[in-house]
């Protein structure tokens, strides 16, 4: 289990591209489509367009590229029998019949567990920018690939920064204009040492070349545990801005050019004082942000290895500058039901949804924070959320996925049960939703296809 739990942290990378024209920026976590699934049935085939067997634990994706769905896997089930033994792979399959198209793999870490956990594949959730594909590997580089599945660069963030990941590399990269954004995965060890202190945290690179453009390192010897988190991008009071989630329990806000520092907001301000002293009872940011107009949505976290602690979500005023923490906060959502959370949330129709480690999918008006409902899926959602035509899918780590009815009154029009976990967040491309367990692929519709392909 815990060969899982340490490395499952990508989840929170789910604030990737829901649609192949959609960078999506902000990474809220909502996409236009019409007349997608509420049920199918997947032993029977009804509303299976087709299935693609993957490798047996699955963590990054499905991110929609063209004509491309795009998974992070490991490579326990081999496409090629010349590459074999555990390597990370990013596989690529036809979006209209599931074919297999290509793959690329990546080999081990030397440093093994602490860095590169054994069997766990890519975790990260690769991004699309409507050319090519950009994702993190195990091994902490940042790749970039066209469509035909070729390497056009890739940065070395372990080798060349001696970043240490905490079990394993994790990020969405995150494209805007001419630069490509990512954390950088920096962590401690299992007994909350930081062995690189000194190397950066977030990043930003040309995306043309793959030139560094600045860094910055500001959690430093403050992490609290790994940082797997992605970034985010919006504009507030006049300025663009890219928003990071850190290791040591606080947001950071960077002007996007140059790196320039605009404001920081301390995630562990709700803590009473015992407890902010307590390292166990301290939160970090996983979840990805969602940048929306000025406001800034993001649940707090840690490794599920950790206790399951009751969590806080916030809502963050982006216009401010300096620290935040008191002057920024818009609202924070505490309950005795809502735990620490490494899912990204969805955010619709004056309507924040947000699942937690817990088992709870809760959903809060956007202004206030007020719990409005709250459903009980009665295992951990590691998956984030996803609104689409009117629905709300979640799907949680026994394989059971909620369709609910998007709004302020709490309506399930099916639960379904998938034969293996789901720790992927589901995407669509407006008529298909793409929905990933940890071995298997599937594209879903509306309507029966009579058992599709199984590529």
């Amino acid at each position: 289990m815990r060969a899982l739990l340490g490395v499952a942290i990508l989840v929170a990378a789910g604030g990737g591209a829901l649609r192949a024209d959609d960078p999506n920026p902000g990474r809220n976590r909502v996409a236009t489509a019409r007349n997608l699934p509420a049920t199918w049935h997947v032993a029977s085939g009804e509303g299976v367009l087709w299935s693609a067997e993957l490798g047996t634990v699955t963590y990054g994706g499905p991110t929609i590229a063209g004509d491309l769905v795009v998974v992070g896997t490991n490579n326990e089930r081999p496409r090629d029998q010349a590459v074999t033994g555990d390597r990370g792979v990013v596989m690529a399959f036809d979006r209209r019949d599931g074919r297999f198209r290509w793959q690329i793999t990546h080999e081990k870490l030397e440093a093994g567990d602490a860095n590169d956990w054994p069997l766990q594949g890519v975790c990260s959730t690769p991004s699309f920018d409507g050319e090519r594909l950009y994702y993190v590997s195990n091994r902490g580089e940042l790749v970039v690939a066209d469509l035909e599945g070729v390497v056009d660069w890739s940065f070395d963030m372990v080798g060349e920064w001696d970043v240490f990941p905490k079990h394993m590399a994790a990020s969405t990269p995150l494209v805007a204009g001419d630069l490509v954004f990512v954390s950088t995965s920096n962590g401690v060890t299992d007994d909350g040492r930081v062995p690189s202190p000194d190397a950066p945290s977030f990043a930003a690179f040309d995306r043309a070349t793959g030139r560094p453009v600045w860094r910055d390192g500001s959690p430093g010897a403050g992490l609290i545990d790994g940082q797997w988190g992605s970034p985010s991008h919006g504009h507030a009071g006049g300025r663009a801005q890219i928003v990071f989630p850190a290791g040591d329990g606080w947001l950071y806000a960077f002007e996007p050019a140059t790196g320039r520092a605009l404001w920081r907001f301390d995630g562990n301000s709700a803590l009473a004082a015992d407890e902010s002293e307590r390292i166990e009872s301290r939160h970090v940011f996983v979840a990805t942000p969602v940048f929306l107009e000025d406001t800034v949505y993001v649940a707090a976290g840690r490794d599920p290895e950790a206790s399951l602690r009751a969590g806080v979500l916030w809502a963050v005023d982006a216009r401010r500058s300096g620290d935040v923490t008191a002057s920024g906060t818009r609202w924070r959502f505490q309950d005795p039901d809502f735990g620490r959370a490494i899912a990204t949330v969805a955010v619709d129709g004056g309507v924040v949804y947000a699942a937690d480690l817990n088992g709870f999918l809760f959903a809060l008006d956007a202004e206030t924070g007020e719990k409005l409902w709250v459903y009980d899926s009665l295992s951990p959602f590691w998956s984030s959320p996803l609104v689409a035509d009117g629905k709300v899918y979640a799907a949680d780590t026994e394989g059971d996925v909620a369709v609910l009815r998007h709004g302020r009154t709490l309506e399930v029009l099916a639960e379904i049960a998938m034969p293996r976990p789901v720790y992927t967040s589901p995407s669509t491309d407006g008529s298909v939703v793409y929905l990933a367990t940890s071995e298997t692929l599937y594209a879903l519709v509306a309507r029966a296809s009579g058992g599709g392909a199984d590529a």
